[in-house]
């Protein structure tokens, strides 16, 4: 009998993704095989870079040597988790001209961020390399700002797939590409499950590193307003999306700030943890999995592929 194709989606989340390592790292010590991956911004980056060495050592090295570099100091990254200033009046003053300033800074620029930064991350940590010709077939989702539609990448550059894919909605800018204009993944797919799916995996196995709705919502200004009413969107949208997967892993970094990569060690251990409370679940799903004919009512027709032939119209 012929076993069952498994995809990894791996979802979205910034430095809660590295823990997309720790998943990985299971399944190669269980050797589970990897047959196709989707990945949406962390996870594009993290999968992109598995699907091309097939080691997640290999993998792990390059992160850390990426946080350890001059690039990681370039990016500014780290001063972006910094706390907010104490809760008296100069702090409340300083709180209130830096929001002031960015709302300012709004009407005439379309990100807070440059985006060579993140092309300098992307350069660090990923090969220079076609989708098409990694070791394991791999496809990266963006959002096309256009026409809202999920955009799939399985051709060409996995730099700049990988680039469209993290272009976090007003952080980063757009990215344009053939006429669209491109950013996170995440804002149509937070764990990309159906367009692994859609790239011939029979057994879904999604990867969620998404924030946790921080229960605190009193005193709340402009600013928290906004970046709340954002996360319960796509809390909402992701717990809608990873119902069609066989299993979800669920590693524990919720509480984990999304630029914060000061401890590799404990997001890559969160992630193997994780994985492992699930295998017994993910070998169960391996040996139950139907055809995948049985399961094609399970794909959304809305995603398009922007450099091949389009998946659905």
């Amino acid at each position: 009998m012929k076993r069952p194709k498994v995809g990894l989606a791996l979802g979205g989340g910034g430095a809660r993704g590295i823990s997309h390592i720790g998943v990985l790292k299971v399944f190669e010590k269980y050797d589970i095989p990897i047959d196709c991956i989707a990945g949406t911004s962390i996870g594009a980056i993290i999968g992109g870079s598995y699907a091309v060495h097939k080691d997640a050592e290999r993998v792990e090295q390059i992160v850390r040597s990426f946080v350890d570099s001059e690039a990681y100091e370039k990016s500014g990254l780290q001063l972006l988790t910094m706390n907010e200033p104490a809760e008296n009046f100069w702090g409340q003053v300083a709180k209130s001209v830096r929001e002031r300033i960015v709302i300012n800074l709004a009407q005439s620029r379309s990100s807070m961020v440059n985006g060579v930064r993140l092309q300098n991350i992307i350069n660090f940590v990923l090969e220079d390399i076609r989708i098409e010709k990694t070791q394991i077939p791999l496809a990266v989702i963006a959002t096309d700002l256009k026409d809202g539609h999920e955009v799939i990448f399985q051709y060409g550059s996995l730099r700049t797939a990988a680039l469209a894919s993290a272009a976090v909605p007003g952080f980063l800018p757009p990215v344009d590409y053939l006429g669209h204009t491109l950013v996170d993944g995440a804002v149509t797919s937070p764990v990309p499950v159906e367009a692994v799916f859609g790239i011939g995996a029979d057994v879904v196995i999604a990867v969620d590193v998404g924030q946790d709705l921080d229960m605190e919502a009193q005193n709340l200004n402009l600013i928290d307003i906004i970046f709340r009413s954002s996360t319960i969107t796509v809390n909402k949208l992701r717990d809608h999306i990873i119902r069609k997967a066989d299993t979800v892993i669920r590693p524990e970094v919720g509480a984990v700030h999304w630029a914060d990569f000061s401890d590799i060690t404990s997001l890559v251990e969160a992630g193997q943890q994780a994985a492992e409370a699930r295998i017994d679940e993910i070998f169960d799903c391996l040996h139950d999995a139907k055809p995948f004919w049985q399961r094609f009512w399970r794909r959304s027709p809305r995603a398009v592929a922007v450099n091949g032939v389009p998946l659905v119209k």
